[in-house]
């Protein structure tokens, strides 16, 4: 099944929850974002092993390589989104990743229908998928860029039963 929806990868979550050796940093400048089209089937409930980067149906072209682009060159001009977390509230409590929008110029790319952000620092393990609900993006020699709602990636809610 094709893309559907965006989601957070449990196994990664449960890893960084679980406060294992080997934690994923969601903010780190390192981390990827790749491109990929109407073909990729995320499945965010997969086991870590197998929640990882892969190339299959990955967009690339022209100012975008293959294994996507640092998220410390994903903002305008080649600059770090910063990504950092913000916590609103009370009742319910949001815990909220938030950045820069994405602006990468010069690029020539098509059929680009999500992406995902992974871990380069730990086995490529995949951390949000992101669908561009339904429609395909192309760049002639322009500029792909994503503009978070209210600078917010993604947030989850927290609260008390």
């Amino acid at each position: 099944m094709a893309w559907t929806e965006s989601g957070l990868y449990a196994a990664t979550l449960g890893t960084i929850l679980a406060n294992t050796a080997a934690t994923v940093s969601w903010t780190a400048t390192t981390n990827k974002f790749y491109l990929t089209n109407n073909s990729d089937t995320p499945s965010f409930n997969a086991a870590q092993a197998s929640a990882i980067y892969s190339a299959t149906n990955e967009c690339t072209g022209t100012g975008w390589a293959a294994g996507g682009i640092a998220v410390s060159a994903l903002a305008a001009g080649s600059t770090s989104l910063a990504p950092a977390f913000t916590v609103t509230g009370p009742s319910p409590s949001a815990v909220n990743l938030t950045a820069s929008n994405v602006s990468v110029a010069t690029t020539t790319l098509a059929a680009v229908s999500g992406g995902y952000f992974y871990s380069t620092a730990f086995s490529n393990y995949l951390i949000l998928g992101l669908w561009f609900g339904g429609s395909v993006y192309a760049t002639f020699a322009g500029t792909f860029a994503i503009n978070w709602s209210g600078g917010i990636i993604a947030s989850i809610t927290c609260a008390v039963t």
